[in-house]
């Protein structure tokens, strides 16, 4: 499975972690197989792993760090994209609530004869 880093805490060597399969976030701890070659882990890092399931918490497990994907900061990239693609609206029209044909009998307009 592939995902990223949400979180991490470098001091603790954990992290919570997105998975592409859109499921439950997944934890990294110190407690996974080859943890410690992967060095310092920070947000916005992608990771390769396997996904062990205990109870009702999902473990990344074997994770490799995945090259090429340099941003650390996942927030600021996707806030600075937001801001460079702000498109300015003009003047919005609302348009009239739809008013029933016989009000008194209660039936909307789009199924009235």
């Amino acid at each position: 499975m592939i995902g990223v880093i949400l979180w991490s805490d470098t001091l603790e060597r954990k992290a919570v972690v997105w998975c592409e399969d859109q499921g439950d976030l997944a934890f990294l701890g110190s407690g996974c197989a080859k943890f410690d070659h992967l060095g310092e882990l920070t947000a916005g890092d992608l990771l390769e792993f396997d996904v062990e399931i205990e109870g009702d918490l999902r473990r990344v497990n074997n994770p490799t760090l995945l090259k090429g994907y340099e941003t650390h900061d996942v927030a600021a990239s996707l806030k600075n994209t937001l801001d460079a693609t702000k498109v300015t609206m003009g003047k919005i029209l609302p348009f009239p609530s739809p008013i029933p044909a016989n009000a008194a009998s209660g039936v909307p307009s789009e199924i009235a004869i």
